[in-house]
């Protein structure tokens, strides 16, 4: 029986000032808090609640079998403590209802795993409490930022308690398969479930399609051409961005029309079945070790670090650690913390995200050289405030 393994990410990164030179030493406002309320106005509107709505709906229509795995940033979740409780609400909801995992990930959407691994532990720490203490759920699954993969992330995730790793396609690793369950080299619990990037892709641009054209039809196109590809004991792992339905008035686009009539159809196939990722670990053996040494694959990593302004930028606010540790102040590791944000290195860059494609629309930087030097600038400030300097620029 083909299981279908749905699972929505949701994130959105504080935006950032244009932060000049003379700035430094003058202002220690680096986030742009009305632009940050503005975005996340916009996205709760036509993106977050609509679709937790249509996802609550299928739910309780299927009366239970629809089931979906939510991950949402811990940045993303204060932003909704602070100004859209709406949407915890819904999220609440969803969650009341057993049908929905929650996963855990980096807090700050970071790329912690590929530089401090105790940063790495402790933002899927703070995380898995945030999660808890807003849903009662403690996530079983794990997503890294960017799906970035690799033994070392693994180790990790498994010395934690996660039960199942979510990862990027395997399609540049020689002879694995996306439709199945893998066992992480030197890990004895965890499970491995990769994304099927082809379908996931797929289903993204039929969602696009269906935006332009108002219509679900999509919707049944996909769902034969399933039927007809998958028919033993696949796993189709489907990983979208909430982001990607974040289009106007979503709910009249035909966008949540099209999730309706996918799901619904599905399940009207008996051979069908939709799972959460830690279902879909505990109902399946691994097929075989997965072996990815260290701390993911090359491709891991290359739309935040890919030129040499983006790894300058990335190297010196990690090299700050062991002085934010030692000043044991939490607004500083705070402020850190959310300078980690890997968007912020992706507006230096030229290769488009495939992890929340649509948030890089969200860049206030002209080129990515702007970018960098805005960036650089911050932590030119920050570093001095760490050593207990104001106003020095040299």
């Amino acid at each position: 029986m083909p299981s279908v393994v749905l699972c929505l990410h949701a994130h959105l990164p504080l935006r950032l000032k244009k932060y000049s030179f003379f700035d430094i030493g003058h202002s220690q406002d680096y986030f742009d808090d009305e632009e940050s309320r503005r975005v996340l106005e916009r996205m709760a509107k036509d993106c977050y609640l609509p679709v937790n709505a249509a996802l609550l709906k299928l739910i309780r229509r299927s009366r239970g079998r629809f089931k979906v795995s939510c991950s949402v940033s811990g940045m993303l979740l204060e932003q909704f403590e602070k100004g859209q409780k709406a949407v915890l609400t819904s999220f609440r909801r969803l969650a009341d209802t057993g049908s929905v995992e929650f996963s855990g990930e980096p807090y700050h959407h970071s790329l912690a795993s590929l530089f401090s691994e105790d940063e790495f532990r402790e933002q899927i720490a703070l995380q898995r409490r945030k999660v808890r203490a807003l849903f009662g759920l403690v996530p079983r699954s794990f997503r890294n930022t960017g799906l970035i993969y690799g033994n070392d992330a693994a180790r990790i995730a498994e010395s934690m308690g996660f039960r199942v790793f979510l990862a990027a396609d395997a399609g540049r690793l020689a002879g694995n398969d996306t439709t199945t369950l893998y066992r992480p080299e030197g890990c004895r619990k965890l499970r491995v479930l990769l994304r099927h990037d082809r379908l996931s892709g797929d289903i993204a641009s039929r969602i696009a399609g269906s935006a332009l054209s108002g219509q679900s039809g999509g919707a049944d196109a996909f769902d034969i051409k399933l039927a007809e590809d998958y028919r033993g004991q696949e796993i189709i792992s489907l990983f979208l961005d909430y982001e990607s339905f974040g289009k106007p008035d979503c709910s009249e686009a035909g966008i949540l029309e099209f999730l309706e009539a996918f799901a619904v159809a599905l399940l009207k196939q008996r051979n069908w079945r939709f799972l959460t990722p830690s279902g879909a670990a505990a109902e399946h053996e691994p097929a075989c070790n997965l072996d990815l040494p260290g701390h993911g694959s090359e491709a891991d990593g290359s739309a935040w670090l890919a030129n040499h302004m983006q790894k300058d930028a990335a190297r010196t606010l990690f090299a700050m650690e062991a002085r934010v540790r030692e000043a044991k102040k939490r607004k500083q590791i705070g402020v850190w913390r959310d300078l980690q944000a890997s968007e912020y290195f992706g507006y230096m860059g030229k290769t488009e995200l495939s992890d929340g494609a649509l948030r890089c629309t969200f860049n206030p930087f002209a080129t990515p050289y702007d970018a960098y030097i805005s960036y650089m600038n911050v932590l030119k400030d920050f570093s001095g405030r760490l050593a207990g300097k104001t106003g020095v620029r040299a």
